[in-house]
């Protein structure tokens, strides 16, 4: 076999690049926020059972990295008039909202909590909405 630069044969199975790699893979440890975790303890054993709010523990649990805020236009155009949206992160206030929902999350900015006020919604915790409705009927998550 012929040597091409900066690489050695191995035979059959290809060429490996000098120099070798490390054998040790280095990765981004998983950051659980305190405040997810402290929202999951609160929903009540009673809302745990249902497969609505097992599914918002998941999300609620899963690593800060994979969340990135909803804005109140992606709110506004999949939730119907009056109905209760959970958001397992924090809600943004980008866009405009027509309809009155009660919007659930773990955190909303300023000018979200004033757009959803403005259009006579209601804005309550996600622990409040699993005591509220503990089998998540009429209940839809946004992410």
């Amino acid at each position: 076999m012929r040597q091409l630069e900066g690489l050695v044969p191995l035979g059959l199975r290809g060429f490996k690049s000098l120099p070798p790699h490390s054998d040790v893979v280095s990765m981004k440890r998983a950051k659980f926020s305190e405040k997810h975790l402290r929202i999951v303890e609160a929903i009540p054993q009673a809302a745990r059972k249902s497969k609505f709010w097992k599914r918002v523990i998941e999300l609620l649990s899963s690593p800060a990295r994979n969340k990135k805020g909803v804005n109140i236009s992606k709110i506004a155009k999949y939730a119907k008039e009056k109905q209760v949206v959970v958001v397992p992160d924090k809600v943004l206030g980008a866009g405009t909202l027509s309809s009155k929902l009660t919007v659930a999350a773990v955190s909303f900015s300023a000018a979200a909590r004033k757009a959803i006020q403005d259009a006579g919604g209601k804005i309550v915790s996600i622990a409040e909405a699993a005591a509220k409705n503990p089998s998540g009927k009429d209940h839809i998550i946004i992410k």
